[in-house]
Parts: structure tokens; sequence; C-alpha cells
């Protein structure tokens, strides 16, 4: 089968030398008339918040960015800026080989996997003062680490950063974050397998789960069933191809591994009210984009 190619540019880290930049954005506001491209990450991003205010979009998704507060973009997401004022953040932006091998690995593949929401998680005054803190301590030894120091230094500062993004989910009550070690693999196995495998049997099978032990955990931790986040993903990934590519409907429902167009159509419908065609011609993610 081959891939529908997408007109989303893939930005890498800014600094391809290391594993991780470490940006500030005191007081950032967009130009009048400014138009941001719609972009992919080939990392995991997480934007924290302390003042001022934006929006952008994320996979179509127009959110309000507010202090205090923090945003996870997952690696592949389609994101834009749309328009901010007096933007003030932190942004922390890693590739995955930064955590391989350590205990940070996981939970951060699974923030990431199934970010909560709409990606924005509101921070409690005294999480936030933790995390600034963390923060300066993190962007200080970045520089360091620029200027020839060891990179395996930022490791705990990142993992560390990881569990308060964690904590914030959890007192937010935004989705119920789960331990479970299943729950990362099955999201992993989706990831690379969600155009071919589309039964949960076939994702249970593989974890050494039963079907209804994996949309316990499923429901548990995501509120949804296992079925209903593999259905989430392939009709995200619809949305990105007929907002960015122009591939015909009959493309992209062998892309997804439908069995045909008829098909793709309606589940799309009845996941979005919209027919691929009707979505299409709204273009949402366009039109947030060039606010």
């Amino acid at each position: 089968m081959t891939t529908i190619p997408s007109s989303v540019e893939y930005v890498p880290l800014k600094d391809r030398t290391l594993p991780i930049v470490v940006e500030r954005l005191e007081g950032w506001a967009s130009a009048p008339g400014q138009v941001f491209r719609p972009h992919r990450h080939d990392f995991q991003e997480i934007l924290w918040v302390h003042s001022g205010q934006a929006r952008h979009t994320i996979d179509g998704r127009l959110i309000e960015l507010r202090a205090p507060s923090v945003t996870l973009i997952a690696r592949g997401q389609v994101h834009a800026f749309v328009d901010g004022q007096g933007l003030g953040a932190f942004v922390v932006s890693f590739t995955e080989d930064l955590l391989a091998g350590t205990p940070g690995a996981a939970a951060g593949q699974l923030l990431f996997n199934y970010a909560p929401g709409d990606q924005v998680v509101p921070v409690g005054s005294e999480a936030q003062a933790q995390a600034l803190a963390l923060l300066e301590l993190l962007a200080g030894e970045y520089e360091r680490v620029r200027g020839g120091g060891d990179v395996r230094l930022l490791r705990p500062l990142v993992e560390a950063l990881l569990v308060l993004v964690w904590r914030a989910i959890r007192a937010a009550d935004v989705n119920h974050v789960t331990d479970a070690p299943d729950l990362p693999r099955f999201l992993t196995l989706l990831e690379r397998h969600f155009t071919a495998w589309h039964d949960v049997g076939r994702y249970a099978r593989a974890l050494n789960l039963s079907p209804k032990g994996l949309s316990r955990l499923t429901r548990a931790a995501l509120g949804k069933t296992a079925k209903e986040v593999i259905q989430d993903r392939r009709t995200l990934e619809a949305r990105r191809l007929l907002s960015f590519t122009g591939a015909s409907v009959k493309e992209i429902a062998g892309q997804l591994g439908f069995a045909d167009p008829f098909h793709f159509s309606r589940a799309f419908k009845a996941a979005t009210g919209l027919s691929p065609q009707a979505f299409r011609e709204g273009r949402p993610e366009e039109r947030a984009g060039k606010k």
C-alpha cells in the first residue's frame, strides 16, 4: 500500500546536535495579519505558560492558551499558532532518544501518545511555582550542555518535569491517568499499526490480554473502550489526510484500511457529524490557521 504524501512539513529540532532544546518566550505577540503554516514536530514538546495568552491549533482544534497551564504537543501532530499577546512560556522540545532506557520513558510515552482533553492542563499555584523553579534550572543546565556539558545530566530534570505534568493532569481530573504499563504498550502498538490492525483482539493478543481486559484498561484510564480508542486514531488520521493532502476519498479509505469509500464515509460521518467531502470543503484547520 502506498502512503499518501502530506503537504505538512516535518520540523526537526532547531539544534540537531542535541536531543533537547529549551527555549523561553517572553512577551511574545503575533504581528497583525501574520500567518503561521501548519507543521509537524519530529519530537515531543511541552509548552508551560506562565503569562499572557495565545491561540493555536492542534490537529485542527482551535485551542486557547492561558496562564498558568501546560500543553503537550506530541510528535507527528499537526500544529500551528494562530495569534498571541504577551505570551510568556518555557518550551521544552526533546526527541525520544533523550529518555530511552530511563524510568521516564514509559511515562512520557503515555502522556504524549494520548494527551488529555484539548491538551491544555490548568496548573495550580503551588504546582506552577514548582514547575517554574524546575524549568529555570533546566534552562540553565541546557545552556551548560550547549557549551560542552554532558546531556545525560538533563535527563532527570526532564523526568521530573514529566512528573509535574502527570500531577497536574491528576489534579485537574482531565482524564484518569494510570500507572498500568500495558496502556503505553497498547498506544505504541496502535500508533504503529492503526492502518492495518482494526480489531481489538489483535492488540489484545499482542499484549497477552483478553479483549475485555484491554477495554477495561482503556476505559479506566481514558474513559473509552479499546474499540473507541482505535476508531479515534483512524478518524484523526482521516482528518489530517482530508485537510492536508489532495487524496481522494477512495485513496484515503484504502490508506486507512477500509473495505471501500462507502464504509469509510459512514464511519467518518458517525465520528464527526460530517461527510468526508463536507469536512474537506469546510477546512476548519485552514480557517483557524489564517485568523
